[in-house]
């Protein structure tokens, strides 16, 4: 089978379309996961600067701060 397109590199979690054990293989149980819990999804975090490993606030508020301190974001 074909690996799933995904940037998160949490293979451990149940909706990470890369898991094994994950059922879906599209990134829709870990946006309505993200949804629900008002939190952005990693792979934004990712777009903007790719080491996030000392990022541990994925909520809304948590994005504009990452976002405030990675003004140029990637290009």
């Amino acid at each position: 089978m074909e690996k799933h397109f995904c940037t998160c590199s949490d293979t451990t979690c149940p909706f990470n379309p890369n898991n094994e054990r994950c059922r879906e293989k599209t990134c829709d149980a870990c946006i309505k996961k993200c949804l629900k819990a008002h939190e952005i999804p990693s792979c934004f975090f990712k777009d903007i600067h790719p080491d996030i490993s000392g990022n541990k606030d994925f909520s809304y508020a948590g994005f504009a701060e990452f976002l405030k301190n990675h003004p140029a974001g990637r290009k």
